[in-house]
C-alpha cells in the first residue's frame, strides 16, 4: 500500500475494517493484538496505537 492509497477512518466504534487494531480491541482478541503489535513499524495518527503493518491501522504513519 503506497502512501497515496492510505484510507483514513475515524477509528474506534466508527471503524468498519475488521483488520484494524481498533476493531480487534473491541472484540477483545488479545492474542491477535499481541501478534500485530510485535516489532511495530507504524503508528496510527488517530489513536496512537502501533502495529507491525500499516494495514492494521486507520491512519498509519511510519515510526
Amino acid at each position: 500500500m503506497s502512501s497515496g492509497d492510505v484510507h483514513q477512518c475515524s477509528g474506534g466504534q466508527d471503524c468498519h475494517a475488521k483488520n484494524h487494531i481498533c476493531q480487534i480491541i473491541i472484540q477483545k482478541d488479545l492474542g491477535r493484538i499481541k501478534e500485530l503489535v510485535k516489532d511495530a513499524q507504524f503508528y496510527c495518527k488517530n489513536c496512537g496505537r502501533a502495529a507491525h503493518s500499516q494495514e492494521n491501522l486507520c491512519n498509519p504513519s511510519k515510526i
